[in-house]
């Protein structure tokens, strides 16, 4: 069974743009983003999806969101972010790795309060962003990590 894209990412076997990154999950830059801010988190090890995750690991995977989420708003400057997680086929999950999505949002970025539509973004410009958002999480209060 060949491995899955998450899988290869967090086994530095595919490349991707890191921003964070500890013994047991990676956030990296989403190559085709809803946002130019957009990070997924990853648990290095693989789970299907968050229903398979160890209750523990799902609070420590969420733990490092927030801090995503607060790095990713000051880096990018965004009003606001979305932190979204989808399990199962029914539930429009499409890489079947638990991951969760944080999005900036800005106001006014799509019609109806849903989420924007997926971009193509240059590799130069997704790297550029990764930058920000890999220092403001290094700048963080230790307190908020």
């Amino acid at each position: 069974m060949s491995k899955c894209v998450f899988c290869r990412i967090a086994e530095k076997e595919d490349n991707a743009v890191v921003v964070y990154d500890d013994s047991s999950f990676l956030a990296f830059m989403d190559k085709y983003p809803a946002n130019p801010g957009h990070v997924l988190l990853i648990p290095k090890k693989h789970y299907r999806g968050i229903t398979t995750m160890p209750v523990d690991e799902v609070g420590r995977l969420y733990s490092i969101a927030a801090i995503l989420a607060r790095a990713v708003k000051r880096a990018i400057g965004a009003d606001g972010v979305n932190l979204g997680q989808s399990d199962g086929r029914a539930a429009s999950q499409e890489i079947f790795h638990a991951h969760v999505h944080v999005l900036p949002r800005f106001s006014g970025d799509a019609p109806a309060g849903r989420w924007p539509r997926r971009k193509e973004i240059a590799e130069g410009e997704l790297r550029r962003m990764g930058e920000l958002i890999r220092r403001e999480v290094q700048n963080l209060p230790k307190r908020l990590k």
